[in-house]
């Protein structure tokens, strides 16, 4: 029967496949959501636009059915095949127009109620995915006025993302305005589409490719601990409906928020995951704050451009140390988001399959975050007028709570947004409140005071805390508690377990700031503890102590966290001298120390017994290196002219900074003190003094060194920072990317990291 017959017997013909590929990993996981109440009626994907000036909808019609044809993902319906794999089936042609909806007869605010009544009721109606229909896309257009239309686009999950959305923004402006004038829109040709990025993962899924993915995720899903705020009512959800709460923030309160960022070389999403982080720590008082959130998975520039579902999920676990600075536990989520992001290639239903075979069969995380500018609210004025109208980004609707409680940093024309939508069914709209509140005011606080600590930054009203529900009580004999010493508690509270996972020997790392933990990561299987030193995140006075009084405090740490060797210590620069020190201590006390890990560690005395000529030469030249390097860091932004002026001890001594203020010189920026940054001033000012007259015996042990490849040369900055001959045992010296303040960096982890390993490896352990 051809296509008229068939036409005439009141059957449309069937419509012809142009091409099958595989699901990809995460479409597959999406599917499986399906089943489930909780997630199958919250996997659309809806977003509006507002089209201002003039445009016709017979050209917006027009773009859309170009868009159907130019991309295929927006052409495919979904079949499950023979052998129980899903499949994809682009077809060659399929016919599109919007539903249309004109409210110009109505009055406002009916006119704007009913706006958002249709939205609401467009984000909330379901697709026939699994009756194989195509496409898997609908849009609304509803016309207010001659100039003035809302454009609502509902996709489902399974054929669309974040990226995507942006893609689709510009190419339906430069489509509907060439419809609009009659001329062709001259768009690149795609050449890539959705179903080859399919076959592509299929393939490095398949090759063993992301073998190391894996073992890095399998790491991460190692004792993960549940995290969440305390609900109101008690679980589980039946359903995913939610409420999204919203505020917005002063333009500026979020301009001194990026320029915090900036300034200390962090990007916009680090810094307020950090924030976010740090406002449901202190909301909750966990110790470990998980978190999940999406990435673009779009490294090939090839794949720039594909319109799909390419975008992945990773879980961030954040653990927060009691003294934690707001900028120093910032610096230990960005070293978590860029480890993870480095292993963004790995399916998160990949990652899912492999919880599930380590028999956890609950959710990896129950809060998400999102941080996103609206690509057309936030572009140039040309990047989003196009011909005759205007294209802005609107609030768009919600199609339900996928997760307990969902969090959002948007920025759109009127400012950045901070929002959150929790499950009705656990959260009431105060309880989703006082959580905004205090990350607001955690942002206020970390711009007011970034070297504050944690507990510092925002005061909770009683409203505001929700510790997690205490676990049910024992019937079991009481014993009487042993009396608690404060202070072996303070200096308890110090030790933190950056990687606590792992069955090989614990590595203890002597630190003044939390910058060790992509390091920490990279030595798989042996838990990393990180020994806070620095006895405060603020500068204080303290008193005048011997070099090896504060190795001995190290030692007493050291117990605390292990009361018995063996022991690997690891310390940078003048905690690596401590370290060193610390672990003489040790072996004398009959402990073992197979490895001391020392990162530019100049040996104590080398630098003090130069002769009095060759010191004022070196301190010349580290002048000279230091002034261009700040100078290069000013020229790029990274820091303002106060933070390089300031960096000079003569120049805080007489207050220059201060001074250049009151003469109305107005270039300088914020104010700030480098001596907090990293704890600098513990080091200097207490570290460095008592070390001056120390005499270090010459270490029996075995040492691995590592060194910054951009140390400065010369007679007076020796290749193995003065070690020669005062170490007996074995000195392996191994060279790292980066400089002194980048070293720890994940290009420098992943050297250091196998290099420990291997080491230890040798040493049997």
């Amino acid at each position: 029967m051809n296509a008229i017959d068939l036409a005439l017997n009141g059957a449309a013909p069937a419509p012809e496949v142009l091409a099958r590929f595989p699901a990809t990993a995460n479409q597959h996981h999406i599917w499986q959501d399906m089943a489930s109440p909780l997630t199958r009626d919250a996997l659309n994907a809806s977003f509006r636009r507002r089209l201002e000036g003039s445009i016709s909808d017979g050209a917006v019609t027009k773009a859309l059915q170009e868009l159907v044809d130019r991309h295929e993902i927006l052409r495919t319906r979904f079949r499950m095949g023979a052998d129980g794999r899903l499949e994809q089936e682009v077809l060659r042609e399929q016919p599109f127009k919007p539903d249309m909806v004109d409210l110009r007869h109505l009055a406002s605010p009916g006119r704007e109620a009913e706006l958002e009544r249709l939205g609401a009721g467009e984000a909330r109606k379901p697709f026939a995915v699994a009756d194989g229909v195509a496409p898997l896309f609908r849009v609304l257009l509803v016309r207010l006025a001659a100039d003035l239309a809302y454009v609502h686009f509902t996709f489902h999950q399974l054929v669309i993302d974040g990226w995507s959305v942006d893609v689709l923004d510009q190419e339906f402006g430069r489509l509907a305005a060439a419809a609009d004038g009659g001329a062709p829109a001259d768009l690149p040709p795609i050449e890539m589409q959705f179903g080859d990025y399919a076959l592509w993962q299929g393939d490095v899924l398949a090759s063993g490719a992301l073998d190391a993915q894996r073992d890095y995720w399998r790491g991460q899903l190692a004792d993960l601990p549940h995290f969440g705020i305390t609900p109101d009512r008690a679980g589980p959800r039946g359903d995913c409906e939610g409420q999204i709460r919203s505020i917005l923030l002063p333009h500026a309160l979020t301009a001194a928020f990026e320029h915090l960022a900036h300034a200390n070389r962090h990007t916009l999403f680090s810094l307020t995951t950090a924030a976010a982080a740090a406002a449901l720590h202190l909301v909750s008082g966990a110790g470990e704050v998980v978190l999940g959130t999406q990435t673009a998975s779009r490294e090939d520039p090839d794949a720039e451009h594909i319109v799909g579902p390419l975008l992945n999920t990773v879980v961030l676990r954040l653990p927060v140390a009691p003294n934690d600075s707001f900028l120093t536990f910032a610096d230990r989520v960005r070293g978590v988001a860029l480890e993870a992001t480095q292993n963004q290639l790995l399916p998160f239903a990949e990652v899912v399959r492999m919880a599930q075979e380590a028999g956890m069969n609950r959710p990896l995380y129950n809060v998400n975050l999102v941080v996103q500018h609206t690509h057309i609210s936030t572009g140039r004025d040309a990047d989003r007028q196009f011909g005759a109208f205007r294209v802005a980004s609107a609030p768009s609707h919600s199609a339900g709570a996928l997760w307990d409680l969902s969090l959002f940093m948007v920025g759109r024309e009127e400012g950045w947004r901070l929002s959150c939508e929790g499950a009705s069914a656990l959260y009431d709209s105060g309880t989703i409140d006082a959580l905004l509140a205090v990350w607001r005011k955690v942002m206020e606080g970390a711009v007011a005071r970034p070297q504050a600590a944690l507990t510092e930054l925002a005061t909770l009203e009683a409203h505001e805390r929700r510790p997690a529900s205490p676990a049910p009580e024992k019937t079991v004999q009481k014993v009487p508690e042993a009396p608690v010493n404060p202070r072996l508690e303070a200096l308890r509270q110090r030790i933190i377990a950056l990687r606590p996972q792992g069955d090989r020997l614990p590595i203890m790392a002597i630190n003044n700031a939390s910058m060790l933990y992509p390091v920490a990561r990279a030595i798989e299987g042996h838990p990393f503890y990180d020994i806070q030193f620095c006895p405060s995140p603020t500068r204080m006075a303290l008193p005048r102590r011997h070099f090896a009084d504060h190795a001995r405090d190290a030692v007493e740490m050291i117990r605390l966290a292990r009361p018995h060797g063996p022991y690997v210590l690891f310390g940078l620069c003048i905690c690596g001298a401590i370290g060193l020190e610390a672990a003489r201590i040790l072996r004398s006390e009959g402990e073992e120390v197979p490895l001391v890990v020392l990162v530019d560690t100049y040996r104590p005395g080398f630098r003090e017994r130069l002769s009095f000529v060759d010191h004022h030469i070196r301190a010349w030249q580290v002048r000279g290196r230091t002034f261009m390097d700040l100078r290069a860091r000013v020229a790029s932004g990274e820091l303002t002219m106060a933070q390089w002026i300031d960096n000079y001890r003569l120049a805080r001594r007489l207050r220059i900074s201060a001074l250049l203020r009151r003469l109305g010189v107005t270039s300088l920026g914020a104010e700030h003190d480098p001596m907090q940054d990293n704890n600098r001033w513990f080091p200097e000012e207490v570290l460095l003094p008592s070390q001056a007259a120390f005499d270090l015996e010459p270490y029996p042990g075995d040492v691995l060194f590592f060194r910054n490849r951009e140390m400065q040369p010369g007679r007076l900055f020796p290749h193995d920072f003065g070690w020669a001959g005062h170490v007996e045992g074995r000195f392996d010296l191994v060279e790292v990317p980066g400089n002194h303040d980048t070293i720890f960096r994940p290009e420098g982890a992943a050297v250091m990291g196998p290099a420990i390993r291997h080491r230890l490896a040798e040493l049997g352990f």
